[in-house]
């Protein structure tokens, strides 16, 4: 009996074991309810929203950074940032006048950005948008002294990061045309040439109407010495016997 008992015991444990198993297994089968799936895709879709907008906010403070720089700048041009350290730029940043920012932007950014300002908004300005850039923002009266600074860096860096392009009057210019911009007078200098123009012109006015008067004064006196003269011949020639 006793082993009749043992054996039964161990038939109905192993029943409930298989009870067990097709229960886990009928409830691995059952679909998930919808309230808990629901709420997983709810949950991812915050996470990604949450994500996106983060990166839009990056993207928008960057922009608005590139806009600030572009704000009272005439010329904008752009070296390729390949083979430069960031010490050596931390470096050159010391050295930038006032009135010429320096920084690494996005192709996307400067394009976006360049369409809101009329002197940079050029048609073919994407023929400069192409792998890593540094760009220059220059005011006018420093657009010069800032091409100078550039290829003086280089050159005593022995760097072959030359200038590539750039933008000035709504057109895109080549190295050439940007080196041409550059050595264009300021408006101060225009302004300081047209002063002294002005200022030698009543001079040279009264100068040039001293010497005019003087020679219709003469011509007036030989053409009136003339006329006496032949007045005098026209009377001795009628008081002269017939």
């Amino acid at each position: 009996k006793i082993a009749g008992g043992r054996e039964v015991l161990t038939v109905a444990a192993m029943r409930s074991v298989c009870c067990v198993a097709m229960l886990a297994a009928v409830q691995a089968l059952v679909p998930t309810p919808l309230v808990s799936r629901q709420a997983a895709v709810s949950g991812r879709r915050g996470d990604i929203q949450m994500a996106g907008a983060a990166a839009l906010e990056r993207k928008t403070k960057v922009l608005n950074e590139v806009r600030s720089k572009m704000d009272g700048a005439s010329l904008m041009f752009c070296v390729r940032s390949e083979g430069i350290r960031v010490n050596e730029i931390n470096a050159l940043r010391q050295t930038l006048p006032d009135g010429v920012e320096f920084k690494c932007v996005k192709n996307t950014l400067v394009n976006l950005a360049a369409k809101e300002y009329e002197n940079f908004n050029a048609d073919n300005i994407d023929t400069l948008l192409h792998y890593s850039n540094y760009w220059f923002f220059v005011q006018e009266e420093k657009m010069r002294e800032s091409v100078e600074l550039w290829n003086d860096w280089i050159k005593k860096g022995k760097k072959d990061n030359v200038i590539v392009g750039g933008v000035f009057g709504a057109q895109v210019l080549d190295r050439e045309g940007i080196e041409a911009v550059s050595k264009l007078p300021t408006k101060q200098e225009l302004m300081g040439k047209t002063a002294t123009l002005l200022k030698c012109l009543p001079a040279k006015l009264a100068r040039g109407l001293k010497g005019a008067g003087a020679e219709r004064l003469a011509r007036g006196v030989k053409e009136a010495r003339g006329s006496k003269m032949a007045r005098a011949i026209k009377l001795a020639s009628e008081k002269l016997p017939q």
